[in-house]
């Protein structure tokens, strides 16, 4: 028999050794790694509440949420600002065997409030469906390379016109082409460092903030690169200079370009952001890593880089069954029912706007 509870958080040391515990039988993701999620609730949350799902006396799904105003946010602070970090591949963390908890959990924090969530998968998305009642629905898919299909050098799989500009760029990088994991969290913060610089110009000279104008979210990026275990610095130069740094999280096989920062390119053949990532999922799949993931969004670079995979994301809000008009409800059904036969049609939703 299930146990469902939703408590206040009154100490995260507690929820961290509960989390950690049932993580090892998880493997869960950067983002639902505690490293990730301890720092967001250390930095964003006002009102933490964690959702615990027991099974025969040991958890079996954990979920922490902060609550904002009349609303639950799924690992979000439920704040325009700090959301602005943006979190994919999000969700409960359960424990393998254990996926059919997740219709009676979302049941259950529907119940308490409408629940925000934020980047969640298809199994997550299905399971609200039954749960209660989804509204502001916004799918977006996620490119991603899959390492562990690779039977050769990653470069072989693309097109040749891809092949093409990515060896012409390598060889106009100049000698010395290399990339660098950094070795020590102090040799991380200095690429993150740098990434900051040349992210921020980038941006800037477009007359936009770029990521990190904030200096709430630059302390939170900091405290994340410090905590060491899901961060990870890639650092690529080439001719004695830099060509670019990559912010990346990984979990297991799992690894996420989450920013990065590009040396500006003084011909248009040159594209530095191709070569980086080329040369860090080339460094992923050497090392035994299972997928390079490039996350939501429809920039045209992403699916030249991973032509044939990745995943749909979802960003939606959870009502209780009945919370919603009958003219409403017909109207989300009939949403629901045009996703599920495009997806299963692999029509329309194979780039969806960021």
């Amino acid at each position: 028999m299930l146990d469902i509870t939703l408590t206040a958080v009154a100490d995260l040391g507690d929820v961290a050794r509960r989390w950690q515990a049932l993580e090892a039988g998880a493997a869960p993701g950067p983002f639902r790694a505690w490293d990730f999620v301890g720092c967001q609730a250390a930095a964003r949350f006002t009102a933490p509440s964690l959702l615990a799902v027991r099974e025969d006396g040991r958890d079996v799904a954990l979920a922490l949420l902060n609550r904002a105003g009349k609303r639950l946010y799924l690992q979000e602070a439920g704040d325009p600002a700090w959301d602005a970090l943006f979190i994919e591949h999000n969700g409960l963390l359960i424990r393998h065997g254990a996926e059919h908890v997740l219709a009676p959990a979302l049941r259950t924090l529907a119940a308490a409030a409408p629940v925000v969530l934020a980047g969640v998968d298809d199994a997550h998305f299905a399971a609200a469906s039954q749960a209660g009642v989804i509204n502001r629905h916004q799918p977006r898919f996620a490119p991603a390379v899959d390492l562990a299909a690779l039977r050769g050098a990653y470069l072989e799989t693309l097109s040749a016109n891809a092949r093409a500009q990515i060896r012409r760029a390598m060889r106009l990088a100049g000698p010395g082409l290399a990339i660098h994991r950094a070795p020590d969290r102090a040799t991380a913060r200095a690429y993150f460092d740098e990434l900051v610089t040349l992210h921020q110009a980038a941006w800037e000279a477009r007359g936009k903030p770029g990521a990190f104008a904030d200096a709430r979210l630059l302390g939170f990026h900091t405290a994340l690169i410090g905590a060491g275990a899901v961060a990870e610095l890639l650092r690529v130069t080439a001719n004695g200079r830099t060509l670019g740094v990559l912010y990346m999280l990984r979990q297991g096989g799992h690894a996420c370009c989450y920013q990065t920062g590009f040396a500006p390119a003084a011909d248009t053949r040159e594209k530095p952001g191709m070569v980086c990532h080329a040369l860090a999922i080339e460094l992923y799949r050497c090392g035994g890593a299972s997928k390079y993931d490039l996350l939501a969004g429809q920039a045209r670079y992403k699916t030249t880089l991973a032509p044939a995979g990745g995943q749909m994301l979802h960003w939606f809000t959870l009502y209780p069954a009945g919370a919603l008009g009958a003219r409403a409800r017909n109207v989300l059904e009939r949403k629901k029912r045009v996703f599920f036969f495009e997806k299963r049609n692999q029509k329309t939703f194979a780039l969806a706007p960021s």
